[in-house]
Order: structure tokens, then sequence, then C-alpha cells
């Protein structure tokens, strides 16, 4: 009996290292562990990485982001007055004799590219406009309807000859800023 306690403990004392030893790679493994993902998290948080990414726009910032892009598109978009340099003096045929007509026009074009088109083609709009005031007559322009009928048609005139030129029609509206028959 006394061999099997020597046995016993000298099969105990081999055990103890080995015991040890995985005791000892366990706890390593187990901190070599917790030091990766807290370096990881570590990390992550002054890299912004996954666990802590800023929060995506919230609706309201992309509502708001959008309302500003739109804002600052219709300042490019805005309306410009372009006026020409001289003023209209035309002749109108009338049954008692012939009168003297003078316009002052100006054109409102939407947009920066559309005024520098307007500007490039100025006389050759004076030239459209001049051609439709000759062929107005005296009783017609006397009354107002007369006069808005007259804006249409130069307009659609104008609009006309600059679509034909350059693909988009270019002039907004026209305007009277003095209108004068004698």
């Amino acid at each position: 009996m006394a061999k099997e306690k020597d046995n016993v403990d000298v099969a105990d004392s081999g055990d103890a290292p080995k015991k040890k030893g995985k005791l000892f790679l366990i706890i390593a493994v187990v901190l070599l562990l917790i030091i990766g993902v807290g370096g990881y998290f570590g990390a992550a948080y002054f890299m912004h990485l996954p666990p802590f990414e800023p929060p995506g726009p919230t609706p309201e910032e992309i509502a708001a982001q959008k309302a500003a892009e739109e804002k600052e598109k219709m300042l490019l978009q805005r309306d410009i007055y372009v006026p020409f340099d001289q003023t209209f003096t035309f002749s109108i045929k009338s049954d008692r004799r012939i009168h003297t007509g003078q316009v002052q026009v100006v054109l409102v074009v939407i947009g920066e590219e559309n005024e520098a088109l307007a500007k490039k083609h100025l006389t050759l709009m004076n030239s459209v406009i001049f051609e439709r005031l000759s062929a107005q007559s005296y009783e017609a322009l006397l009354l107002p309807s007369g006069r808005q009928r007259l804006k249409r048609d130069l307009l659609d005139a104008v609009r006309a000859k600059m679509s034909e030129l350059n693909k988009t029609p270019v002039v907004d509206q026209i305007l009277f800023t003095s209108f004068v028959l004698q």
C-alpha cells in the first residue's frame, strides 16, 4: 500500500505541472482575447468603425438639405430683366391718317444662361419686334386688350425666333415700360 501511495503521489506531482500549464495557457488566451477585443473597440471608437459609426442624417436633416439646394437653384433661376437700348418708334396706319407709336420694351428671362443668350441675340429680337410693331393698326392698339394681344404676339414671335436659333424659347415675358401713340 505504501508503494501505491508513492505511485499516486508521483502521479499527482506529474499532473500538477500539466494543470498549471493548462491553467496558464487558458489565462493567457483569455487575456489576449480581452486585450484584442478591447483594442479593436478602442480603435473603432476613435476611427468611427462599425460599432461606433456616426449616425446617418435624419429625415429632417435630409429635408433641410434639399430645401437649401432648391433655394440655391431658385436663386440661380431668378427673373432677369433685359432692356433694349433704344425706344421703338414706328408708324401705324389708320383710316384717317398715319400715326406714330413709341414703345419701350423689356424682356424677362429666367436664369443667367438665358440672360446671356438674350443679350447675344438682342439685335435679332429688335428686328423681330420692330417688324411686328409696324404691322399693327392704330384702332387695335387704342384698347387695353389690343396692347395685351400685341404683347402675346411679340412674345410668340420672339420665342419662335429664339427657339429656331437656340432650341429653347429663352424669353419668358415681354413688358412695356412705356407705350405712347400719337
